[in-house]
């Protein structure tokens, strides 16, 4: 874990930058859209996706409910029983297209999971590439890209606040170490994330084929291991660059 804890002022410090700087506000589309709208809303980024996947995805059975007792819409965890995704509201908005990509990408990562840290690598940091990929390239080939990151920078500003407060409690807690190390890594996974998205999408922006490849190779991962899949294209988030870039460009929405 020494390698996770290099990185806490990393996150501490970008975590300060998007609380400071990021006032953007994100208005969900709440368009109403028709049942068959959202079910064919795969249909978009089918093209991005080699047949195994396209194969894996049409092979789970996507229960979709909508629960009145919720805000946003909630899924099901790994290993559940059912694989489900709740709604808000009865009605289907366009939102939810969007919410459901995002779900679709999740079980692609669920597939074949990364291996948990060691001293030497953060193996899961790129856990959230391909849902964040997947709702990415939906939003683009829906002509709405400029949508993706005010959502993902509201959302990530809301963990980075609340990890700046836990934070503060246990940096110098000996005894609060270990607590600290988890809380840096589940944001860190958000934030690098995030960042090598962003890269993605700047790197592969006239390369589909190349992002083809890509998703598949984030998709089977092989070794487990998605830093190593990011390493192989120069992709790394110290400091990141990228995310800082991109605060600064919708940080007033």
């Amino acid at each position: 874990m020494s390698r996770l804890y290099g990185r806490i002022e990393d996150v501490r410090s970008i975590s300060d930058y998007l609380k400071e700087n990021y006032n953007g506000i994100y208005t969900p589309d709440k368009t109403i859209i028709k049942d068959s709208e959202l079910e064919h809303a795969p249909n978009v980024i089918e093209s991005y996706l080699t047949k195994d996947i396209v194969d894996y995805l049409n092979g789970i059975d996507i229960e979709m409910y909508w629960d009145r007792t919720i805000r946003e819409t909630t899924y099901s965890g790994y290993e559940e029983e059912k694989t489900i995704i709740a709604f808000p509201t009865k009605e289907m908005r366009e939102e939810y297209r969007r919410d459901l990509m995002y779900f679709m990408g999740d079980l692609l990562r669920r597939k074949n999971l990364d291996k948990v840290p060691n001293n030497m690598e953060i193996i899961c940091q790129y856990s959230s590439v391909l849902p964040l990929l997947i709702e990415y390239l939906f939003l683009k080939e829906s002509g709405k890209e400029d949508r993706f990151s005010p959502k993902n920078l509201r959302d990530l500003k809301i963990s980075a606040t609340e990890y700046l407060k836990r934070y503060k409690r246990k940096i110098d807690k000996p005894s609060k170490e270990d607590e600290l190390l988890d809380d840096t890594l589940v944001i860190l996974i958000a934030l690098s994330s995030m960042d090598a998205t962003l890269q993605i999408r700047d790197m592969f922006a006239n390369d589909k084929d190349g992002l083809i490849k890509l998703i598949d190779e984030l998709y089977v991962n092989e070794n487990h291991n998605r830093e190593e899949i990011m390493r192989r294209r120069d992709i790394d988030t110290y400091g990141f660059k990228t995310l800082r870039k991109e605060i600064d460009r919708y940080k007033r929405g």
